[in-house]
């Protein structure tokens, strides 16, 4: 399970990038705006930050719970 959170959130930072990087390329980056309105994530890129936060933070938790049981 451990191992499927890392790699999640590789693949949601990985896509955050790249989404930002086609947009700015297509001179379209203004057009992701308001990423985070109304207390909600917003567009592709507001839900796949806000997903990669989440699972950042689950991946954080998750790798020091393990460092805590292997002592």
């Amino acid at each position: 399970m451990r191992k499927g959170i890392y790699g999640l959130t590789g693949i949601c930072w990985i896509a955050a990038v790249v989404i930002i990087v086609v947009a700015a390329r297509q001179h379209h980056l203004l057009q992701l705006a308001p990423i985070y309105a109304y207390n909600r994530p917003q567009g592709l890129l507001g839900w796949t930050l806000a997903s990669a936060i989440v699972l950042s933070i689950t991946s954080g938790l998750m790798h020091r719970e393990a460092k805590r049981q292997s002592r």
